[in-house]
């Protein structure tokens, strides 16, 4: 009885142990600075130790987001009927962030990768979208004058940041 306590208690200390092992990811979006250990981008890419080591030098990072808005178009007719309709709007942006991998020295002549020092946000940047503001010009027939007479943001909007390795990206829990 007492042998089968200590084991499952051993073995509750090495799962606990494990998990969080993985959760080594701190990132501050307003700077982009932060740090992601080896077993997150591990687990994200299905890689070894040994994987890891190899493929180090082409992981990157990302911090992307959607946000979608419901936003209500309103026109006019050439009859003059007032029409109105809402539209879905995605709205994404992406940054590079730039990352240094973090190398913790042994005593051997080998050096292993422990994990990404993350340091900032880089040159990179991409938009799709855009977003709809009030009184502005949404789309639909030529002439009929239609503009965003509401908008509002719709719970839901998904993104953070990424890990990237060739055309994989995953995205990494905060």
């Amino acid at each position: 009885m007492k042998r089968t306590v200590r084991q499952a208690v051993i073995g509750l200390a090495l799962a606990l142990a494990s998990t969080s092992a993985l959760a080594a990811v701190v990132f501050d979006v307003n700077t982009g600075v932060g740090s992601v250990g080896k077993g997150d981008v591990q687990e994200a890419f299905g890689w070894n130790d040994a994987a890891l080591q190899a493929s180090a030098g082409g992981v990157t990072f990302t911090y992307g987001f959607t946000a979608v808005y419901a936003a209500v178009c309103t026109w006019t007719t050439g009859e003059g009927t007032r029409g109105e309709k809402t539209h879905n709007v995605a709205h994404s942006q992406e940054m590079d962030v730039s990352s240094a991998i973090n190398v913790a020295l042994r005593r051997n002549p080998q050096s292993k990768v422990t994990g990404f020092s993350l340091t900032g946000y880089g040159d990179s940047f991409s938009e799709s979208g855009t977003v709809p503001v009030v009184g502005g010009p949404c789309p639909g027939n030529q002439g009929h004058g239609g503009v965003w007479s509401s908008v509002t943001l719709l719970a839901g909007s998904e993104g953070g940041l990424y890990v990237n390795y060739g055309d994989q990206k995953v995205l990494l829990p905060l």
